[in-house]
Formats: C-alpha cells, structure tokens, sequence
C-alpha cells in the first residue's frame, strides 16, 4: 500500500462521467489490472530515498484526487477526498539490473487496486545498486491519464531537492482541484450547454456497427486481456508527401495514420463503415493542465470507406470529420453511447472496439536533481481492453510506436502483419495517391479472411438474439417476476414484458447496477457484465440459472407482483 494509513474522508462529491465509467468497467471485470496507468524512472546517481518519500508525500497533499477512492452512493457514484497523510515508497532490491526491475514492474502492475478502499496509488523504488535506482508509481486510471503522469513525474523531480534540504518548494498552488473539473463537467450537461455537441455525436453514430476483425482463436468465456505488439516505423518524408496529398490541406500527421489505420481496418474485417476511436487530452482550459486527474476523453471517429475512394479522397474526409469532432470533445464519450444507443454485447466496450493513439514527442519537462541522472523507462504493454490498439508517437513528420492485438484473439503474427500493413498502406499512398484503397497492399488481409461483418472461422462472436415482440411475454419465475417489477421501478415504465430490451426502454449504465444492486438485496445475484449488455429479462434470468446451476447451486428470490 503507498499509504501506510487511512486517512480521515473530508467530503464526498459525485464522481466524473469517466469515473463512472471506469467504476462500472471494473465492477464488471471482476478485479482485474486492466486499468492500471503505469510510469517508471531511472534514477542513477546519489539518491536519499527518504527525501524521495516526502516529495511524494507533498505531491499526494496538493492532488486530491490522488487521496480519493470511488464508492457506490445511492444511485451514483461518488469520489471520497481524504485528508492529507503520510504516503510511504517502499525500497525493494532488486539483483539482476534493468531487466529485472523492468519484469518486477510487469508483475506489480498485475495487483488490481481497490476503488472503494484505496489508495489509488502505489509507488515503489526499485534498487538496482547503491547508486542506481527505478521509480515505479502505478495509478488507477479512475484518478489518472497519461498527461496525468507526466505532471505527477514531474512535481515529484521538482520537491525532490527541497524536501531533501528542508526548503520551501517553487511550485505554485493549484488553481483547481480535480472535483471542481468534474462538478463543473456535470452543470454544463444539466445546464444544457453541450446539446448541440450531444446531438451531432447521436446523428454522426446512428446505426454504427461494431467491428468484427476475424480472429485466430475461438473467443474465450473469461478473457487474460494479455496483448502480443508489433513495431510500426514510418519515414517522414512518407507521411510529409501523404500530408500534401488531400484537397484544401490542413492534415495533420494524425489524421494520416487514422485514415491508414482505418484501410487497414476495413481490408481486414471487410466492413466499410467502422469506428476508430481517438484519445484527445479533455482538458479545455489552461487551468486544467497543472492537475492530476482523469481528463482523457475518446472521440469515436466513424470513417466511411465505401466506394472504394483514392487514399487522398479518404484524407479529406478523414480531415473533416477530425475537425468536427475536436470542435465538439467536450462531451464525455459516457454521453455519446447513451445518445447513440450502439448495439450492445456482454464484456465489450461500446462504439469503438479499436484505439489509435498518437501522440506528439515532446521532453517530460523533469527537474534536475544534482548529481542524478533522470531517464524514463519503457515499460510493454502487459494488459488489452481493446480487439486491437495502434499507439503511434509523432516526431516532426515520423512516425513510430507499435500496434497490439488482444492476445486472447490473435496470434503474435497477425500483430507483425498489421504492423507491416500499416506501413505498406502509407508508403504505397504516398507513391500513387491516386491508387484505389482496394488496390493498396494490405498482408493481413491477403494472410487473413474478412470477417466481412459475418462470423468468421476461429470466432466466437455473440450473434444478436432475434428479435421479439415489444412489450411481450409474461413473467412465469421468481425471477423474472422480480426483474419485471424492478424495471417498472428503476426505468419508470408502466409496462413491462421479459422480451423488451433493456436499453431500448430508456435503460443506461447506472440504472443496471441499480438493478442489479436491488436485485441482490432480495436475494438474486445478477452478473454485471451481462446486465451492461444488451439484454431482457428472459435472457438475463435464463443465464443467471445457468451460471448458477453450473456453479451447484440454484438463485433464490422472492416472488414479486407482476
């Protein structure tokens, strides 16, 4: 534990849409590290350890968030801000050198955090030597991005000197808290300051279709969510000549890789309409960027690839639709699904089921310490929520990173074969804009059949339950009796049948763990994961005795009126 006690709770404010959603993210995956935000530093040179801690011990008390936990409240969730208090950094040696800190930081990351007990952040200091020494701090994304973590490396090398000479320190108080991000994020949605941005993502989303790439091995019941990556390298003079190559200019390095990577994409699965999802920074405001925090949103970017276009048709309109969506960020991607009503599956994420993060290379801005020498570590990829990431660093016009694949789908190949898609995509491109994207070398999808919107072999996708008459179907068990009387209750309907849909009756995310959690007080237990998908009540009850008949035992519950 980073926080050798519990410290007194000062107050309790609703928690952030992203809260929220990580909340519910982790209630369904069951006490995984999934979510884990990780950084690691060298430090090589004369270090005090115990000047170290109280630099983190100061960094804790000016970031709230870092001294809060996520609790369910009634029917929401709630941040609870502790006070202030000692935070410890435990010294462990480690034999072996950079290698072994960096495998000892793979399997710390492995232990899943507590959300409603805390603390959400764990640091370690790894010794390697007397003088050489591997700063681990692992965060809970509810309270962290990557921006975040900058900030956090950052303070932490600027008090090291002053803690470790008993001075005062140079930075500056915060002008903000993280909870003041989130109250005011709150009042401009109730305020309906964000309807027009709200109403183009439910437009812009209707009827989106969720990606099926054809996988190598049969979808598992229960998920690693480990990844296999491949490296991506592409030349600057590539992406500068793709740049120049949409009508009316304005393209960014970015929108270059999203519209490779959505050729890619579309080749692969045989599908062209698709949803790529795009991390932007979510911080608005000057006075956001000293903080610590989760400010990261996603923007679920929906290319249209039918007609089989040039690759410079493409980049235009990849172009535009990026200009429209950053113009309208300020939505929580939470609010998107809710306005787009996707199609929804148990353990799945909604909208996008593919990431493509680039990012600028810009210095991490870390103070000097005298006589230590400062270096970030990389640390791979040991956890994937997503089917497929590409996470891409822009330098000047460059562009490299890697592209993982859920290892619980896809062998280590078909992530080298994207990988060498992607560049093959670019630098053809580049030398014959004009080129049909079918026409553009694409190795995974000649290696590789399309799943072509269908089950493809070696998938295990859950097929959409055929449809069923609205408002039809009475309850005939307990348990249907009970979930009949609880949606009349929860989603404020007079009318309900076990065939209706849940989300089609006004249902969302938090009313299914009100559900669940109402269901539970009366002796049914519901798998959350499940309830976050599309579903009826027949459906959930059905599988709710299966589970619980497989397990040995029978679900008990109170009749309740129809």
């Amino acid at each position: 534990m980073t926080q050798t006690e519990m410290s007194e709770e000062l107050f309790s404010l609703p928690a952030s849409f992203g809260q929220k959603r990580m909340w519910l993210l982790e209630q369904a995956g069951g006490g995984t590290a999934l979510y884990t935000m990780r950084a690691a530093l060298r430090l090589r040179g004369p270090l005090d350890p115990a000047a170290l801690e109280r630099a983190l011990t100061e960094v804790v008390a000016r970031h709230e968030v870092l001294r809060s936990v996520l609790r369910l409240d009634g029917n929401d969730i709630a941040q609870v801000v502790r006070a202030p208090g000692p935070v410890s950094l435990p010294v462990v040696e480690v034999p072996g050198g950079p290698e072994a800190a960096v495998a000892l930081a793979a399997e710390l990351s492995r232990e899943p955090f507590d959300l409603a007990a805390g603390p959400l952040l764990r640091c370690t200091l790894l010794r390697l030597a007397e003088d050489d020494h591997v700063l681990l701090a692992l965060v809970h994304h509810s309270v962290c991005d990557g921006m975040s973590l900058g900030v956090l490396l950052r303070e932490l090398t600027a008090l090291y000197e002053p803690c470790l000479h008993g001075v005062a320190h140079p930075l500056e108080e915060l002008p903000l808290q993280y909870a003041d991000y989130a109250v005011w994020l709150r009042e401009q949605v109730a305020s309906g300051a964000l309807e027009e941005q709200l109403a183009y993502w439910g437009e812009r989303l209707a009827g989106v279709r969720e990606l099926r790439l054809p996988a190598d091995l049969p979808r598992p019941a229960v998920r690693a969510w480990s990844a296999v990556s491949a490296p991506v390298k592409v030349a600057a003079p590539v992406v500068r000549q793709l740049r120049l190559t949409a009508p009316g200019g304005g393209v960014t390095a970015s929108m270059v890789a999203l519209a490779a990577y959505a050729v890619v994409l579309s080749r692969w699965s045989g599908q062209n309409d698709l949803v790529v999802g795009l991390p932007v920074a979510g911080r608005p405001e000057v006075d956001l960027e000293p903080l610590v925090g989760f400010f990261v949103n996603t923007l679920p970017i929906r290319v249209d690839l039918s007609g089989d276009p040039s690759f410079g048709e493409l980049l235009a309109q990849v172009r535009d639709r990026c200009v429209e969506a950053y113009s309208r960020a300020d939505v929580p991607f939470e609010l998107m699904v809710e306005r787009a009503h996707p199609d929804r599956r148990a353990g799945r994420l909604p909208l996008a089921q593919t990431l493509l993060n680039v990012q600028q290379s810009v210095p991490l801005g870390l103070a000097e310490i005298t006589g230590v020498t400062l270096e970030p570590v990389e640390l791979p990829d040991t956890s994937m929520q997503f089917d497929a990431v590409a996470d891409l660093v822009e330098q000047g016009d460059a562009v490299t990173g890697h592209v993982s694949l859920s290892a619980d789908l896809f062998a280590a190949e078909t992530a080298d074969l994207v990988a060498r898609s992607l560049s093959a995509v670019l630098r053809a491109a580049s030398a014959a804009p004009g080129t049909p994207l079918s026409a553009l070398p694409c190795p995974v999808a000649d290696a590789r059949p399309a799943a072509g919107g269908a089950q493809a072999p070696g998938e295990a996708y859950e097929e959409a339950p055929a449809a069923l008459p609205a408002g039809g179907g009475k309850p005939q068990t307990p348990g249907e009796h009970l979930l009949v009387a609880l949606w009349r209750e929860v989603l404020e309907v007079s009318e309900v049948g076990v065939h209706d849909e849940f989300y089609a009756l006004g249902g969302n995310s938090m009313r299914a763990v009100r559900i669940v959690t109402a269901a539970r007080e009366q002796g049914l237990e519901l798998p959350l994961d499940r309830m976050l998908g599309q579903h009826t009540i027949r459906e959930v009850i059905a599988h709710t005795e299966a589970a619980a008949a497989a397990a040995g035992h029978r679900t008990t519950a109170a009749p309740a009126a129809a």
